[in-house]
Formats: structure tokens, C-alpha cells, sequence
């Protein structure tokens, strides 16, 4: 069935959800996270004593072709991480309403 604007009720749901997801949100980040483990290079540490790596987050994402890096300090790690997904979930509902555009497209006009 559909709405008077054309809009079927999955397409509705996608956009109620998306709106929500805004409103809700405190940031949107396009990127992953990485989790590095990685030697410093000093001889007397203890990466390089014990084997014991540095542990730590980054965002990534490709900018303009180029892959890009930021360190995520440990506080900030939730934060971020809420943001990729909401990022993420955005996304994905902009695909589904998308598809449902064009299968609105491809319909044959009455």
C-alpha cells in the first residue's frame, strides 16, 4: 500500500528511522576503527623487551583516494565508536531508501 505522496510504508519506516537517528545522535563520522598494536623503536621498552606492543585506536578513511589515520585517545574511543555506527546506520537506510526509489521508478505509470 501506498501513502498519497507514493511512499510505500517500508520507505516511511526508513525515513522515520533516519530522522530519529538524527535526532539522537551526537555526531556522525565517516571512517573505522582500527585497533594497532605496534613497537615504538626504543630499545630499553618494554614492546621491545617483553614483546609487549602498544595497543591503540584509529579512524580511517580514504579521503580524496588517499588513505587517511587519526589516533583515537582512550576516552574518546565510546564516543567515536558511536559515531561510526551511527554513521554506519545512516548510511544504510539511505541505501534502502534509495532502492526503494528506484523500484519506484521502474514501476509503469498508471
Amino acid at each position: 500500500m501506498h501513502h498519497r505522496q507514493g511512499l510505500s510504508e517500508r520507505d516511511r519506516g526508513a525515513r522515520s528511522q533516519l530522522r530519529q537517528l538524527l535526532e539522537r545522535a551526537d555526531g556522525l563520522i565517516h571512517g573505522s576503527l582500527i585497533h594497532m598494536a605496534r613497537t615504538c623503536g626504543k630499545a630499553r621498552c618494554r614492546c621491545a623487551l617483553k614483546g609487549q606492543k602498544h595497543q591503540s585506536w584509529y579512524l580511517g578513511v580514504s579521503a580524496k583516494g588517499k588513505p587517511r589515520m587519526k589516533h583515537i585517545a582512550q576516552a574518546q574511543e565510546a564516543q567515536v565508536r558511536r559515531w561510526v555506527e551511527a554513521y554506519q546506520r545512516a548510511r544504510a537506510l539511505l541505501e534502502e531508501m534509495s532502492q526503494q526509489a528506484w523500484q519506484r521508478l521502474e514501476q509503469p505509470k498508471e
